[in-house]
């Protein structure tokens, strides 16, 4: 059978289509695993397994050195400057109009974090109108239990699968849950309610309230945070500014469908 026949074949089309999710997968990732690939692309390991040894052979992925996580290979890469932007800068700059309309409404810094696999970066902030600005490091992890932005993946997490992060929690200030059985309590929170805070959990005397960006299969791919100093945005934040958040993270999950 050729090529073009298979594809006309119902195994073909869900061959394609099986390939293109895991593709969308690795470009948005830093690197992923078979199981987290099998996982986020709703397909058993030994097919998702199959689909990457074919893009390994093709160029469209590449395995890490030492270990069994996958990631863009320079096939993809080039398919991406192709297009002129990766896909953490498409995604910045579908955000981009309401992270702005968040900014002309408020006088907060706000902030963009994206989903790497298990953890969380801040790739784009907006300063705050205040006197006094707080600036935060781009495309560093964040600590998941203090951060509100790390509150919203660990109760995404908590949710599909009942576990929490092994190890001792770090305690940055007075503030911070060290305790699981505290953390679990404040993560079926934040899952209920839908936002996050985390007054003075990881500095003292700031606080930010995150909303989560979801794509059209309802995976978590993003956050959007407001920041500002405890004095403007106290532990029992605003419900106007949780609505913003709230609107502003549902356009951009809208975009992400387009």
């Amino acid at each position: 059978m050729t090529d073009a026949a298979a594809i006309r074949t119902g195994d073909g089309v869900q061959a394609a289509r099986a390939a293109v999710r895991i593709l969308e997968l690795l470009a948005s990732r830093e690197d992923a695993g078979v199981t987290e690939i099998a996982r986020q692309t709703e397909m058993t390991k030994p097919r998702a397994y199959r689909h990457l040894q074919t893009l390994l052979a093709m160029g469209y992925a590449v395995q890490r050195e030492g270990s069994e996580r996958y990631a863009r290979g320079p096939k993809l890469l080039a398919l991406a400057r192709a297009v002129g932007q990766s896909a953490e800068d498409g995604l910045i700059e579908l955000a981009r109009p309401a992270m702005q309309g968040l900014r002309e409404r408020f006088d907060h810094s706000f902030n963009l974090s994206l989903v790497y696999g298990d953890s969380v970066s801040i790739v784009e902030s907006l300063s705050g109108k205040a006197l006094v600005g707080i600036t935060v490091k781009l495309d560093e992890p964040l600590p998941l239990h203090s951060t509100a932005a790390g509150k919203l993946l660990l109760a995404d997490r908590l949710e599909r699968s009942g576990r929490l992060p092994g190890g001792k929690l770090t305690q940055f200030t007075p503030y911070t849950i060290t305790a699981l059985d505290d953390l679990r309590r404040e993560l079926t929170t934040v899952a209920a309610r839908g936002w996050a805070d985390a007054p003075q959990e990881v500095v003292l005397g700031i606080n930010a309230v995150s909303t989560p960006v979801r794509d059209h299969k309802g995976h978590l791919v993003a956050m959007v945070s407001a920041m500002d100093s405890i004095q403007f945005i106290p532990p029992d934040p605003p419900a106007k500014l949780v609505d913003a958040l709230r609107e502003a993270a549902s356009a951009i999950g809208a975009k992400l469908a387009i």
